[in-house]
């Protein structure tokens, strides 16, 4: 259930103040009071308070400071000035300092007080509308710009890809790439060995040399060969679950992963699954999300392609080259 609107009153005279409470709190408000300038900006400073209903002649600091305070330091807050000198001058002051509405005292009966604060609530709602639409709307101007930024660099990445033709040149080109878009702290790419079915590093960054040359024989069991195993992609946007985490031994979690974010595509040739690319290690400001995920599928998708392609070419060129030797 939404909260109802806390509205601050400020009035030296218990009596007056008292009335206005009452009638306030008839229709559910939250109320608070204060019997002067001073009072009440401490109010401001420890509750959120939608509306602030003020006299305009209080002792000390007037309600006319108070209205400019409020406007300065809680810019959300909407004001309502109480008086019981209606003069054009004093109603253009409150104007001029930001004031919602004025109304002339006495104010005994609910009629115009409810017309006003009514108003103001609603103002206050629909201001409140507006900033979470533009809000959305910001949101989703960022998620289209990083969409189209990622389209752009799948298309430069796919004409890199396109034109290796050597079937290393395209593996290294492929999880550059990906490193590079996605702005992950490590990455590497395994495939399944043909005679011994193991799965094997073929291509690393962020990763030591050695422990690249250690996997390059073989990724023992752990989360990436089961990722590999299942063939569809992860995504992780921060830290591990515990579920994930635990098929990690802490050697892989260690040597080839970083502990918050993962994403894992693997790589189809044929309809059968001859490989895995795996990033970790988001920016600590942007976690892996949908689009870096969609990025890394469609990258590794046309790898595969390309994979084929040099594989095709790699047999033609062998073949040619037995043609002419005869």
């Amino acid at each position: 259930m939404t909260q109802p609107p806390t509205i601050l009153i400020v009035d030296d005279a218990d009596s007056r103040r008292q009335v206005i409470v009452e009638l306030l709190k008839e229709k559910t408000f939250e109320v608070l009071e204060a019997a002067d300038c001073e009072g009440a900006l401490h109010l401001l400073s420890h509750h959120d308070v939608s509306l602030v209903l003020t006299e305009t002649e209080l002792p000390g600091k007037s309600g006319l400071y108070l209205l400019r305070q409020t406007r300065e330091h809680h810019p959300d807050t909407e004001v309502i000035l109480i008086t019981h000198n209606a003069s054009s001058y004093n109603l253009l002051q409150a104007l001029r300092n930001g004031a919602y509405d004025f109304i002339v005292r006495p104010v005994d009966t609910g009629e115009i007080l409810y017309n006003s604060v009514d108003r103001a609530i609603s103002h206050i709602r629909l201001r409140q509308e507006n900033a979470e639409l533009i809000s959305e709307l910001e949101k989703n101007n960022r998620s289209l710009r990083r969409a189209l930024k990622m389209m752009q660099a799948l298309n430069s990445s796919i004409e890199r890809l396109s034109a290796a033709l050597d079937i290393e040149d395209l593996l290294t080109e492929l999880l550059s790439s990906a490193m590079r878009e996605i702005s992950a702290q490590r990455g590497f790419l395994a495939l399944y060995d043909r005679s011994t079915g193991e799965l094997a590093l073929k291509a690393g960054e962020g990763i030591d040399n050695n422990l690249c040359r250690q996997y390059a024989q073989r990724i023992p069991a752990g989360l990436s060969t089961e990722i590999a195993r299942r063939g569809k992609p992860v995504l992780v946007g921060g830290a591990l679950p515990e579920r994930l985490s635990s098929m990690a031994p802490e050697t892989e979690r260690h040597d080839l992963l970083c502990p918050a974010g993962l994403m894992a595509a693997p790589l189809h040739l044929k309809e059968k699954i001859i490989g895995i690319l795996v990033l970790s290690g988001c920016n600590e400001r942007v976690f892996f999300g949908e689009q870096e995920m969609n990025f890394l599928i469609q990258l590794s998708h046309h790898a595969t392609l390309a994979l084929e392609k040099a594989g095709i070419i790699r047999r033609l060129q062998k073949g040619h080259s037995s043609n002419g030797s005869n």
